[in-house]
């Protein structure tokens, strides 16, 4: 079952790369991602290669995530900018 999950990601130069040395560093592969960046705002969805290692890699990081069941959610292809940031 795919998982995807949603970060909220910092307004800062590098966000997005820690997140994504953070999971390579446990050889996880992103096979999924839809990111959206409004403002200051910013809001990533993904699934990964391995879930349980993607928890471990945002509990790392202290990052604030969530999961979504991909076979009875929303597909994120289809998502607003305001359903984004709602989750």
């Amino acid at each position: 079952m795919s998982v995807w999950f949603t970060v909220q990601l910092d307004d800062k130069p590098g966000s997005l790369a820690r997140v994504a040395s953070a999971l390579a560093e446990r050889s996880v592969n992103i096979t999924g991602i839809v990111g959206v960046a409004e403002d200051t705002d910013g809001a990533l969805m993904l699934t990964t290669s391995d879930p349980i290692a993607s928890r471990a890699a945002f509990q790392a990081l202290g990052l604030a995530f969530e999961e979504h069941d991909a076979s009875g959610g929303e597909d994120p292809r289809h998502l607003s900018v305001s359903d984004l940031r709602g989750r």
